[in-house]
Parts: structure tokens; sequence; C-alpha cells
């Protein structure tokens, strides 16, 4: 396992006003380039996973881009398709930008133009290799096309993140999230739940669905994170609107968010 490889997934909603179309955070985008920065200074190579918040969400779900082709409305389909691409691309470059705007050189792989396939059966091209023996490579959660009767659908920054991992196995894997400090217990007690600060993997947790997230949304994190955890990686759930908080928990250092652990049963 590569010891300097990290892996980082920003999140849509931390990235991106998620209830106002194609609205980024830019001060968060900024901060979290200037922690990338500092990561990079203590020689390790980074690959970043973002997701599409309301660049991408708001439109697949109108028109029920995750569920494939429906013959009744696949012109608006295909239509809605070409947009989100286009939003999402608009969505990278402000990313590639920031990055730039921090002495940050960096590739970039799109999805949707370099492979095909659902989930995990999304098919990383060879260029997504070479891009990686780069210091940063950057990516994101995409329309892309698929050989069977669905023509398309969704591939998450979170199904990239567990495809990178059995691909690549970073040592360290950082899903930097907006609103909770990590994983909640029980986001519907008083309060609005109580962190966990080290996850047993396994463990049943109650999670609430999110509106306008067309990616199976906290489930689906979890699941992702728990199997790239299994590939090897230490699996770190932090909220990135603290970017130092992502620092310290790649140095060792104490953080506030979610450890992935495995204690066997006594």
């Amino acid at each position: 396992m590569p010891e300097d490889l990290i892996l980082i997934k920003f999140g849509g909603s931390l990235i991106t006003n998620k209830s106002k179309i194609c609205s980024p955070k830019l001060k968060i985008i900024d901060e979290l380039c200037k922690a990338i920065r500092e990561i990079l200074s203590q020689g390790k190579k980074i690959i970043i996973v973002h997701g599409a918040g309301s660049f991408g969400h708001l439109k697949a779900k109108k028109w029920n881009i995750s569920e494939g082709v429906d013959e009744r409305n696949k012109e608006f389909q295909y239509a809605a398709i070409e947009e989100i691409r286009s939003d999402m691309e608009k969505l990278n470059k402000i990313i590639i930008s920031n990055l730039k705007h921090h002495s940050i050189d960096c590739n970039v792989y799109s999805p949707h133009k370099n492979g095909k396939g659902l989930g995990l059966a999304y098919d990383l091209k060879k260029d997504f290799f070479e891009s990686a023996k780069n210091n940063v490579t950057v990516s994101y959660g995409d329309v892309v096309d698929c050989d069977d009767e669905r023509k398309f659908g969704i591939l998450s920054g979170d199904d990239l993140c567990e495809l990178i991992c059995t691909k690549f196995k970073p040592s360290h894997v950082i899903f930097a999230i907006d609103g909770a400090l990590g994983l909640i217990d029980d986001p519907n007690l008083p309060g609005g739940g109580n962190l966990i600060k080290e996850y047993n993997i396994g463990t049943k947790i109650v999670t609430n669905e999110v509106s306008n997230d067309v990616t199976g949304g906290m489930d689906l994190k979890l699941m992702r994170a728990t199997n790239c955890f299994k590939t090897g990686s230490r699996v770190s759930i932090i909220n990135g609107n603290n970017p130092q908080m992502i620092i310290n928990a790649i140095n060792g250092k104490e953080f506030i968010g979610t450890e992935f652990i495995l204690n066997s049963p006594d």
C-alpha cells in the first residue's frame, strides 16, 4: 500500500449550496485547496474526488437520470445529461482554478469521457492510471453511459472512491462532508444525535434521507466507506468546513470526526 497516497472526497453539499442550482461555495473550496497544498508539502500524493451537489443532483432528480432511460422522456433526459455534464465540468474547473491559484498542478479524469459502466462496474481507463502517477489527480461524480438496457446512469463520487481503493490501495481515505461532524448515531435524537468517534464496521446506525440526493445518500456513503476500509485503507469521515481536521487526521493528530475500526466480537 503506497503510504504517500491520500484519497480525499469533497462532498457535493460541502462545496456547493445544494438547494440552489449551480451555486459553488467558493470560500470553502479555497480553504480546502489550501489544505491540499499543506498536505502536498509533506510529500504526499493526493487523489481528489468531488461530488456534484447543486451542479448535478437537481437536474438529475427532475429527469430520473439515476433510473436510466425512460422512453417517454428520453429526448428531455438526453438534453439534461448534456447540461449536467457541462455543469459538472464547470464545477470541476472552479476546483482546478483554485488549486492552480495555490500553485498546485493536477490532472483531471472525466468519467463520462473515459469510461462506461455504473457503480463498481465502471471501467477505469488507463488514462486514470497515468494521471495517478502525478502528485494530484482530480475526478468527480458524473453521468456515464452503460451497455445494458439502462443506457446511462450516475457514477457517484463515492462509487469512484471504492473503485480507486480497489485499484490503488491509498493509505488513507477521507470523506469530507458538510453538516455533521462525522457519523451520527441517530440524527433524530434531541440535539441531532451524537458523534460516533470510532465506527466499528457493520454497526447499524440511523440515517435520514437527504432531499435532492440521487446517489444513495449516507447509506451508500457508509457502504462505500466500509468497503474502502476493507481494502486495507484507513478511513475517516470529517466535516470539511474545518480543513485543519483533515490535516490533523492525516498527520496522526487528534481530530474531530469518525475513524473506522474493526473490533472482533467478544
